[in-house]
């Protein structure tokens, strides 16, 4: 009988030793995962590249896309380089975005411009037509 409990003792052992080889292959997966210094860069530049255009339209959005960042670059500083590319890249996105809609308002704005001096033209018109 003690020889059974032995038996089941060294499968235990066996278990926990496949389990470990798998944790640590896994973990080793993960840390092999190259530095994402381009996707650091990528939303460093589009970040930069929004900051001029986005005063006030878009400033909400800037300022997450500067939070991401700054999250990137303190993941990857850590060997995060998962969340590190994850944040990076959403860093991208949100600055972007921020840009865009600074645009999209700037450009509303100019349209709205345009429109109020073809009325004044319109009025004018019709003031020296009568």
């Amino acid at each position: 009988m003690p020889y059974a409990a032995c038996k089941a003792c060294t499968r235990l052992s066996d278990l926990q030793r496949i389990a470990a080889l798998a944790l640590a292959l896994g973990l080793g997966a993960c840390s092999s995962l190259p530095q994402p210094t381009e996707q650091i860069d990528g939303a460093r530049a589009a970040v930069s590249k929004a900051e001029p255009v986005v005063v006030q339209d878009g400033a909400a959005e800037l300022r997450v896309a500067q939070y991401k960042l700054a999250r990137a670059e303190q993941d990857a500083k850590r060997g995060d380089y998962a969340n590190a590319r994850i944040y990076a890249e959403q860093a991208q996105v949100d600055a972007d975005y921020a840009r865009a809609i600074a645009e999209n308002a700037r450009v509303q704005r100019a349209a709205a411009e345009a429109d109020q001096s073809v009325r004044r033209l319109q009025d004018e018109l019709d003031r020296r037509a009568k």
